[in-house]
C-alpha cells in the first residue's frame, strides 16, 4: 500500500475514533456547522524529521514553538483536531483555502523549519461525523 494512502487512511480512522461512533447527516446541522463543514479540510500528517532525536520523548524534542504555532491556528478557528500520533508524529485536521494554503501552514511550522518534523498536507473530505464530537474531544 502506498505510504501516503496509508497515512490518509490512518487520519480517517483517527477522525472517526475522535468523533465517536454515531453518524450525523450534514443536513441536520446548524447553519454555523454547515458553513464550517463547507470549508476545505486537510489532514496534515507529521513524522520525525532529520533533526528528530531518536530515543528522546516527544516532550523533550524542542517543540515549544510548534505548540504555540498550532495553538495560534486553533485560536484562529482553523483547526478541527490536532494532537500527537504515536511516539514521533502528529496529526492536524485543518481548514485551509486550498492545497497551497495547507502546504504553507506546514512550511511555516517552526518544527518543520527546524527539521524536527516533516509534514504532508492532504485533501481530506469527511464522509461521516460523530454526534458526540464535542463530548469525545473533552474526554
Amino acid at each position: 500500500m502506498h505510504k501516503l494512502t496509508r497515512l490518509a487512511g490512518i487520519a480517517a480512522i483517527v477522525l472517526v475514533a475522535m468523533t465517536g461512533t454515531g453518524v450525523a447527516a450534514q443536513a441536520g446541522q446548524e447553519p454555523a456547522a454547515q458553513q464550517q463543514a463547507a470549508r476545505p479540510m486537510f489532514a496534515i500528517v507529521y513524522r520525525a524529521g532529520p533533526a528528530w532525536k531518536p530515543g528522546v520523548p516527544m516532550k523533550d524534542q524542542g517543540l515549544r514553538d510548534h505548540f504555540y504555532y498550532v495553538k495560534a491556528l486553533h485560536e484562529r478557528g482553523d483547526i478541527v483536531y490536532a494532537g500527537p500520533m504515536g511516539p514521533d508524529g502528529g496529526l492536524i485536521l485543518v481548514h485551509a483555502a486550498d492545497q497551497a494554503a495547507a502546504d504553507a501552514i506546514v512550511a511555516a511550522d517552526p518544527a518543520v523549519k527546524a527539521g524536527i518534523f516533516v509534514g504532508t498536507a492532504r485533501d481530506f473530505t469527511p464522509r461521516f461525523t460523530g454526534t458526540g464530537a464535542a463530548a469525545a474531544a473533552s474526554r
